[in-house]
């Protein structure tokens, strides 16, 4: 819990314990697991499907799992109608989830795909992946197409038409096949890295023009060569986190940021939970949500992670509150500086008594707020400015 400066003064808080940019949410609902399959629908995440094994059988899911970060809040839906599956493939074209491809209890790779419509909570099969079944496949979309390609060894890929339920084989990935990998869509193209070879793990990186129907190796990711992480691109920019190096027996934490324009890589700071392997994620509304993987014990913790958020963490000494008049009697105006404009719809402004009891809460849409304080007791308060409900700054009042 938050000190809530009961000496009354402008008061900076503290990070030390979480990297920039970074929130914990509430828990995943189904059980810890990895190799789990996730999507951005609408105004929700859905994670779902994987499995774990640890020191007993291996045990897979088919369950499905709504998250709304409007309420940090789980809801289980409609299972999903292939049946028990694991590292699965997917992708999302006009708010419909594809979910296909994986490995399933029987130990066989599958080629069924479905489509899943959150308005409906329905699950319907479409046409078959034309590729060799498989498991560890990346998917991606762009321009209303799908792509789906690597895994269990191959570099094949293939482009899925919604409008006419058909698949088409498309330039495979001109290295060595792989599972494992990373891919996601940035700027109307697809990028595919890291993942296990069929003699090593790697870091190199790829991007497909879906114009030309071609691939460009591009920079490679990170300082070592690694499998089953975890990508995703918001702001025109690629993060690549976690995964591991089975050759020398390591789990990672780190985090890699990708600058198209420059064709480079910067190591930003580390996801903030456990090293592990096989973290899902996903991005929606320029906020990535992580969570689930393992490094043998398998996880269910939750994360959301802010590109600008962890630029106002870096730099919140260049952020200030004003509060006048102060002392006040009928209302105060609180002004904050050193904020983008873009970031004001994301503030809360919190006011607590000398107690720490919530007495006002209120969201920011510009950089002023008015209080009426005519109902406030005389005395002290404090006024708290949140991003996502994390702490920032607060400032002394006075209500007279």
């Amino acid at each position: 819990m938050i000190f809530r400066l009961t000496l009354f003064c402008f008061t900076l808080l503290s990070f030390s314990a979480t990297a920039s940019g970074w929130i914990q949410r509430a828990d995943f609902a189904g059980e810890a697991r990895h190799r789990t399959t996730a999507v951005a629908l609408g105004n929700s995440v859905y994670f779902g499907l994987g499995h774990y094994n640890g020191a007993g059988p291996n045990i897979l899911f088919d369950d499905w799992w709504e998250y709304d970060p409007a309420t940090n809040a789980w809801t289980q839906k409609a299972n999903f109608l292939g049946g028990q599956t694991y590292h699965a493939s997917s992708f999302t074209i006009d708010n419909i989830a594809y979910v296909g491809t994986g490995r399933i209890p029987s130990t066989s790779l599958v080629k069924d795909f479905y489509k899943y419509d959150p308005t409906l909570n329905l699950w319907t099969q479409i046409s078959d992946f034309p590729g060799s079944g498989r498991r560890g496949g990346v998917g991606f979309a762009i321009d209303g197409y799908g792509y789906v390609g690597t895994g269990s060894g191959t570099s094949s890929f293939f482009k899925y038409n919604p409008t006419i339920d058909s698949w088409t084989s498309i330039a495979s990935l001109p290295a060595s096949g792989r599972i494992s990998a990373v891919g996601f869509e940035m700027g109307g193209y697809g990028y595919v890295g890291t993942g296990t070879t069929s003699s090593s793990n790697t870091n190199d990186f790829w991007r497909y023009d879906p114009t030309s129907n071609s691939w460009l190796e591009m920079a490679q990711v990170g300082s070592s060569p690694r499998e089953e992480s975890s990508g995703f691109s918001i702001n025109g920019k690629g993060y690549i986190l976690t995964g591991a190096d089975q050759t020398i027996g390591n789990d990672f934490r780190d985090m890699w940021e990708y600058e198209p324009g420059a064709n480079t890589w910067t190591q930003v700071d580390d996801f903030p939970g456990t090293s592990r392997r096989y973290l899902s994620s996903i991005v929606l509304g320029n906020m990535a949500y992580c969570g689930l993987g393992t490094n043998g014990v398998n996880f269910k913790d939750f994360w959301l992670f802010d590109p600008v958020l962890g630029v106002i963490e870096k730099n919140l000494e260049h952020l200030s509150i004003s509060a006048f008049p102060n002392p006040a009697t009928e209302y105060i105006n609180i002004e904050v500086a050193g904020l983008e404009n873009s970031s004001f719809n994301k503030l809360k402004a919190s006011v607590f008594d000398s107690n720490g009891e919530l007495v006002y809460s209120q969201k920011l849409f510009q950089n002023k707020l008015v209080i009426n304080t005519t109902n406030f007791k005389k005395g002290l308060y404090v006024c708290e400015i949140s991003y996502l409900d994390k702490a920032l700054k607060s400032s002394k009042l006075m209500i007279q």
